[in-house]
């Protein structure tokens, strides 16, 4: 009877060695009936003739296994077969071993090959890193050394106080001055009288500010008025021998 659930159900039965009777009903399924023991109640599992999915599959092979367990069933052993004598002596007898100057040649044989291989996979990998070199872009530049600061351009008195002292260390770190240049500035305004320096410090002195002197123009009308305020306190006498 070609239906899906009854194999199912019939293969079941006969890996316990009983052979299950299939019959109709009325209603249009199959039934399924067996006994596995003669002194239990017989046991039965209907399905139905139409196609079944995953779960009735499930369904019917559950149901069966479960009320062979119920009847404490045994799984049927199948006999073991015999082993020949003639096989056994011969898987028994002892291997034929390779004498120790062929198991020699055949290590330095295999050394050889592996170092040959060796010496092979360092030039390939000689020859791919080569192409990769060449293929990769040039390496950038390095940057340029930045252009010393110009000592001119820095103020060192607006990185001093009154009321506190500086290192040159820290003026150097500030002004990004060298130590030399630091040191030249420092000597001349201490030679002003407006900066103090003590064990590598530095600070302001409480000074009036000198007079800008005039630059353009306003220095050129005050050196012509000064020129002319001069020729006038000349004497009279100096320019006539002068003039004789």
């Amino acid at each position: 009877m070609n239906n899906e659930l009854v194999e199912i159900a019939t293969s079941e039965l006969k890996q316990y060695g009983i052979k299950p009777e299939v019959t109709h009903t009325n209603g249009g399924h199959i039934q399924i009936t067996w006994r596995a023991v003669p002194e239990k109640e017989l046991r039965c599992v209907t399905t139905a003739k139409t196609g079944s999915d995953w779960r009735n599959r499930m369904n019917i092979r559950a149901e069966v296994r479960r009320l062979l367990r119920a009847d404490n069933v045994l799984k049927k052993e199948e006999p073991k077969p015999k082993k020949h004598p003639e096989l056994a002596k011969a898987l028994n007898l002892p291997q034929p071993v390779t004498p120790i100057p062929d198991q020699l040649a055949a290590m330095r044989g295999e050394i050889a090959d592996l170092t040959e291989l060796m010496m092979r996979t360092f030039k390939m990998v000689g020859i791919m890193r080569e192409t990769i070199a060449s293929q990769a872009p040039p390496p950038p530049p390095p940057p340029a050394p930045p252009e010393p600061v110009s000592s001119r351009s820095v103020k060192i008195k607006e990185f001093l106080s009154l009321d506190r002292w500086v290192s040159l260390s820290a003026l150097a770190r500030d002004t990004g001055l060298s130590p030399q240049q630091i040191r030249l500035k420092l000597y001349y305004l201490q030679r002003l009288g407006e900066v103090s320096v003590h064990q590598g410090q530095a600070k302001l002195n409480e000074v009036e500010p000198r007079p800008k002197k005039p630059r353009g123009r306003a220095a050129h009308k005050i050196k012509a008025k000064m020129t002319k305020l001069n020729g006038h306190a000349r004497p009279n006498g100096h320019k006539q021998s002068r003039a004789a």
